[in-house]
């Protein structure tokens, strides 16, 4: 079998059987298709095909045929970025109200916090558990970085799957999802730049920490309205032609580049990009990149996820970190939303209605994994813990939600449960909820 057969064979499973299989056993509105691209791509991996069917394994998944799965993987993952990017709107979190205020930073820091100090705990008791670095602050850190993570563009389709887009449940967990992703990418930054300190190969500390701030600027003051200018002048009525597309993509593949020679992950340049787009272009770029990078390209990166992945539940290092990331996430990203959430005003079942949506994790979590991996801040071992966690916890969001919704009816039926968190629900905008179709 040549290689280039092999891949159009792993194209195909990957891409059309995740689809199908949420067709045919009917768990579309239950569990989210990215859930199932995850698992498809685990199954494939060392953790079962790997076991069950070696030779095949090893015909199928070796240095010549992941050549191919690589390259397109890294065209997903930075193209996911740029849309992540679309998605935080800034005007998203103007007139919003304390009490919404409150609800988000909580959720990013409580969270993240409690990771922090899992990440101490797993690392002290688990030395093994670092990446090659050795570094317990940087894995802790990015323990804190992952527990604390919001996939704004998996809510919405989850969110679009449920029916909710437009109520105003949705309206504050996409806003609070918003504020989690800009802070995800700022803390993650940060990360990069610290950790690029160690690193040979890399500029140092203080040359990151002194160009970051410049690229960022030049990216607002500069290159914002040029292209602005060159997209608004390259559209046909309104329309996103080849010619428009271009200078977008090249726009994020250029920011993408930029942010990896200063030492980041260019997944953070492609990000920056997207946040840059003026929202009056948002929806035009999001309608011709959005269902084809996420339905069509994001497969293969899971590929590569699942391929990475080795599940090993006799591993005590293995269970340890799956269960401590597991039960703080929860209790950090749900108790922690829920319990700021009922201080300013919100009764208890919208509380935890709110703090189990934000837990939404997905496609976020394993391309921040991918990053703390490459960068060798987490091991293989706690890569592949963190990734079922990611998936565990995103499953559990739609039952959960079913679940605690039909109590908030009941208590609106007899309380009238809007009223509460008015003043975090008021504004919509249009980018900050995305558009129709699969966002997986």
């Amino acid at each position: 079998m040549t290689t280039d057969l092999i891949f159009l064979l792993q194209a195909f499973v990957i891409v059309t059987v995740p689809f199908a299989l949420s067709r045919v056993l009917r768990l579309s509105g239950m569990v989210p298709l990215v859930v199932i691209q995850i698992l498809l791509g685990i199954a494939l991996g060392p953790s079962l095909f790997g076991r069950i069917a070696p030779a095949a394994y090893g015909m199928l998944f070796n240095s010549a045929t992941l050549g191919p799965l690589s390259g397109a993987a890294s065209i997903a993952v930075l193209f996911f970025g740029f849309i992540t990017g679309l998605h935080i709107d800034i005007d998203t979190f103007r007139g919003r109200g304390a009490a919404f205020v409150t609800i988000a930073v909580a959720s990013v820091v409580i969270p993240t916090a409690l990771g922090v100090l899992g990440g101490v705990f797993i690392g002290i008791r688990h030395p093994d558990a670092l990446g090659a670095r050795g570094d317990l602050f940087a894995f802790a850190s990015a323990i804190g970085i992952c527990l604390g993570v919001t996939a704004l563009p998996v809510l919405g389709a989850i969110l679009r799957e449920m029916g909710l887009l437009g109520r105003r449940i949705a309206d504050v967990a996409l806003g609070v999802a918003a504020v989690n992703d800009a802070a995800l990418w700022l803390l993650l930054g940060g990360l990069m730049t610290v950790a690029s300190g160690g690193a040979s190969k890399q500029p140092g500390i203080f040359l990151s920490l002194l160009v970051l701030p410049i690229y960022l600027l030049i990216m607002v003051q500069v290159v914002r309205p040029l292209l602005t200018q060159a997209v608004t002048a390259l559209m046909h009525d309104g329309t996103m032609g080849e010619a428009a597309l271009v200078v977008v993509g090249a726009g994020a593949i250029g920011s993408a580049a930029v942010t990896q020679v200063i030492g980041l992950h260019y997944v953070f340049g492609a990000f920056i990009a997207g946040a840059i787009v003026p929202r009056e272009l948002r929806q035009s770029i999001l309608d011709r990149l959005q269902v084809m990078t996420i339905g069509v390209l994001m497969p293969f990166f899971f590929m590569l996820t699942g391929l990475r992945t080795r599940i090993d539940p006799s591993s005590a290092v293995f269970v340890e970190i799956l269960l401590v990331t597991t039960v703080l996430g929860f209790v950090g990203k749900v108790g922690g939303t829920a319990i700021i959430s009922v201080l300013v005003g919100e009764t208890w079942s919208s509380a935890l209605c709110l703090g189990t949506l934000v837990q939404t994790k997905g496609l976020m979590e394993v391309v921040v994994l991918t990053i703390l991996l490459e960068n060798n801040l987490i091991s293989i071992t706690a890569f592949s813990a963190l990734t079922l966690m990611a998936v565990i916890s995103t499953a559990l969001v739609m039952p959960l939600s079913h679940l605690l919704l039909s109590r908030r009816k009941g208590e609106a039926s007899s309380h009238g449960g809007e009223r509460k968190l008015a003043n975090a629900s008021a504004v919509r905008h249009g980018a900050a909820r995305p558009p129709g179709g699969y966002h997986g």
